[in-house]
């Protein structure tokens, strides 16, 4: 008879990379390697840069698992870490933090086939990606973390290291946006037809 195999849990695998165990931290890279891409392309709104902002990201995080306080969730410090990789990325570019072009809009692969409805239309999906796509990279983040990444306030809060209210802040004007662009995408559909 075959041993079992024992999946480690992720704490295990937390101290296990805190005392510099590598095969850990790539099980733990294997773990959160979509979501972390995903937000990042989300973020970025270019899946090629995503890729190496990905991988930005987990080299930071690997530096830096030593110092992570496990009264926190990773998942929230590791999306706080890919976040700040891709806000320092579109500083770097000179692009403002706030703003994405419309050629991005074309390189942006949004929703993941398990969170769109069984019914939803790929006309109704690229509506979602460009309305997304569209918010400026904080709100869109915002958005992602909640909608998509299934994040609460709180955890957001934690991830943004903004307060709370901040976030619901961030959270209303991303739904009003969001509303506002999509009436306004529809009313010009409506016009060209």
């Amino acid at each position: 008879m075959a041993p079992e195999t024992v999946i480690p849990s992720e704490e295990e695998l937390i101290r296990k990379s805190k005392r510099g165990d590598r095969q850990a931290f790539g099980r733990l890279v294997e773990r959160y390697q979509d979501q972390v891409y995903t937000l990042a392309c989300r973020t970025l709104g270019d899946v090629h840069l995503a890729e190496d902002i990905s991988q930005e990201a987990f080299i930071r995080a690997w530096r830096a698992v030593a110092r992570f306080e496990e009264k926190a969730k990773f998942s929230s410090w590791l999306y706080r870490i890919t976040l700040n990789a891709c806000f320092s990325e579109l500083r770097r570019r000179n692009k403002p933090v706030d703003q994405v072009t419309q050629e991005e809009l074309g390189y942006l692969k949004i929703l993941n086939v398990q969170t769109v409805a069984a019914d939803t239309t790929i006309e109704r999906r690229d509506l979602v990606e460009k309305l997304i796509a569209g918010l400026p990279p904080v709100y869109r983040s915002i958005v992602v973390l909640f909608y998509l990444q299934e994040l609460n306030c709180n955890e957001i809060s934690s991830v943004l290291g903004r307060p709370v209210g901040t976030v619901k802040a961030y959270l209303h004007r991303a739904r009003a946006q969001l509303r506002k662009n999509a009436e306004h995408l529809l009313k010009t559909r409506s016009l060209s037809k």
